[in-house]
Order: C-alpha cells, then sequence, then structure tokens
C-alpha cells in the first residue's frame, strides 16, 4: 500500500456521559427534610401520607359530572322531533300567536267575567277545531289523497294520520266535553242544554274507543294485506281496488274481509261523531241568536 493511501485512522472517543442524579436519593433527602415516614406495608401511615382531596377538588368533580349530564341531555332533546319541530318549523309560532291573542282577548275582560269567558273560549273553540279537523279529514284530505295518489301510497299516508288524527280529536272533544261542564258549574246549571252535553260525551267516547281499540288491528290486518298485494303486483291503481291473482287467494280474501270490517266500524263512528259534532255546532248558534 502507497503512502498516498495510506491514512492514519484516528477514534474519537465521545465523551463519557456524565452520570444522571438519582431521583430516589432527591426524594430520600425530601423526606429526611420534612420528616416524611413511609411504610408501604402499614395502611395507617399510607392514609396519612396519601393525597387527601379538598372542597375545591370534590366541587370541581362534581361540576364535571353535572356538566356532561346536561350535554348529554341536551344531545339527546336535540335529536328530539320535538326540538326539530320547534327550532325548525314555524307551527310554534302559530301557537305562540293564538296563545297571544286569547291572553289579550280575556286581559281586556273585568276580572269577575275574565273565568267565564275563558271557560266559553275554550269550548266554542274546541267545537269548531273538532268539526273542522272531521270535515277536512273526512270530506276532503281522504277524498282528494284517495284519487290522486296509487292505492298503497294513499295507504301509507292513512297509516300515519290515524293513529294521530283519531288521538287529537278525543283530546279536543275531552276539552269541549271539559269546558262545557264547567261553565255551567259556573252559572249553576242554569240554562244547561242536556242534550249538548250527551252529544260532547259520546263524540269522546266513539273516537276514544276508535282509538283504543281499532285503529291498531284495523292497521296490522292493513299491513299484512299490502305485503300480500305487493309480492302479488297490485296496489298502484289510482281511485280503485284491483285483485287480479288475489281474487283466488282464500287468505288474502280473509284478511280483506277483516281489513273491510275494521275500516266500516271506524267509518261508522266516524260519521256518527260527525253528525254529533255537527248537532252541537247548531246549539252553539241557537245560543248566541237568543
Amino acid at each position: 500500500m502507497c503512502n498516498m493511501c495510506h491514512r492514519d485512522v484516528v477514534e474519537i472517543q465521545a465523551p463519557a456521559a456524565q452520570p444522571k442524579k438519582s431521583s430516589s436519593g432527591i426524594i430520600e433527602r425530601m423526606k429526611k427534610k420534612h420528616n416524611i415516614v413511609t411504610d408501604p406495608s402499614s395502611s395507617e401511615i399510607q392514609k396519612k401520607i396519601e393525597y387527601q382531596p379538598d372542597l375545591l377538588a370534590v366541587s370541581t368533580q362534581y361540576s364535571k359530572v353535572v356538566y356532561e349530564f346536561f350535554k348529554e341531555a341536551t344531545v339527546r332533546l336535540q335529536e328530539t322531533k320535538a326540538y326539530v319541530i320547534a327550532t325548525r318549523t314555524t307551527q310554534p309560532f302559530h301557537f305562540a300567536l293564538g296563545i297571544l291573542v286569547c291572553f289579550l282577548w280575556l286581559s281586556s275582560s273585568e276580572g269577575s267575567t275574565s273565568n267565564m269567558r275563558g271557560w266559553t273560549a275554550l269550548y266554542v273553540g274546541a267545537v269548531a277545531t273538532h268539526l273542522g279537523a272531521q270535515i277536512w279529514m273526512t270530506l276532503i284530505s281522504g277524498v282528494v289523497l284517495y284519487f290522486s295518489l296509487p292505492r298503497h301510497e294513499f295507504g301509507r299516508v292513512q297509516t300515519v294520520l290515524f293513529p294521530v288524527y283519531y288521538a287529537f280529536n278525543a283530546v279536543i272533544s275531552l276539552l269541549a266535553l271539559v269546558s262545557y261542564y264547567r261553565m255551567q258549574c259556573l252559572t249553576k246549571f242554569e240554562n244547561t242544554s242536556w242534550v249538548q252535553l250527551a252529544l260532547l260525551l259520546a263524540v269522546f267516547s266513539i273516537e276514544s274507543y276508535v282509538r283504543l281499540r281499532l285503529v291498531r288491528p284495523m292497521l296490522r290486518a292493513k299491513h299484512v294485506k299490502t305485503q300480500m298485494e305487493e309480492a302479488a303486483g297490485n296496489g298502484n291503481e289510482v281511485g280503485r281496488l284491483v285483485l287480479g291473482e288475489l281474487a283466488h287467494c282464500p287468505r288474502y280474501l280473509r284478511v280483506l274481509k277483516t281489513f273491510r270490517t275494521y275500516h266500516s266500524s271506524i267509518a261508522m263512528g266516524t260519521m256518527i261523531a260527525l253528525g254529533c259534532s255537527l248537532y252541537s255546532t247548531m246549539i252553539i248558534v241557537d245560543s248566541v241568536c237568543r
């Protein structure tokens, strides 16, 4: 090897690492300085030297628990339908406007007659609302939708509306009944129309019975009927019923008969309630014209 290619390799040694200070030694010096005695085998000594949370730490912990609870409750509330309706639709503003108008109307009367006027307003408003809902659902909405939508689409709409409609009407008719009875109590049953009281009670009884006893089995039979019709390719016709091959299916005919029995009973109850509501309205007209 030539001298030009030969190079002396000088090994450079890394500086020795400085020894780290022992943490255990620092801890021991701190124990001696503050006279702290530790014994892992003694539970009493461990309790004396362990950290004891003060009032501030405990209150902070409970504040976190309360905060997490309200945070989860707020998230659940924002996922409910009521919150969506109250924040993303205009219906709550309509309701608030009606409450404001009623409050202003009641506040304009004398104190001795405001109670009577309030119950009278509730009675007349409940009867009018009930009659309006009956006319819209029975004579307008049902007829228009049946002759405008495919039969199964119309059935899906009715499946959603039927329980809500009869529950709403039962509550409104109960309000009318209670408010009318309260009016008669305030007047000590002078000029009481017992026919009106019987009509309101009959309407409430019919609609409550329909909602509690007839709507659910009717919808259950309708669901089975719809499944069989969809399997056979039926249900897209508008304003009429086409049985097709199902006309020769005994099981389908039994389900159809059950559905029509419940549906006819509900329709009969609805027409009786509508007649009673019309008669109640005429009684109110007679009392106004006296």
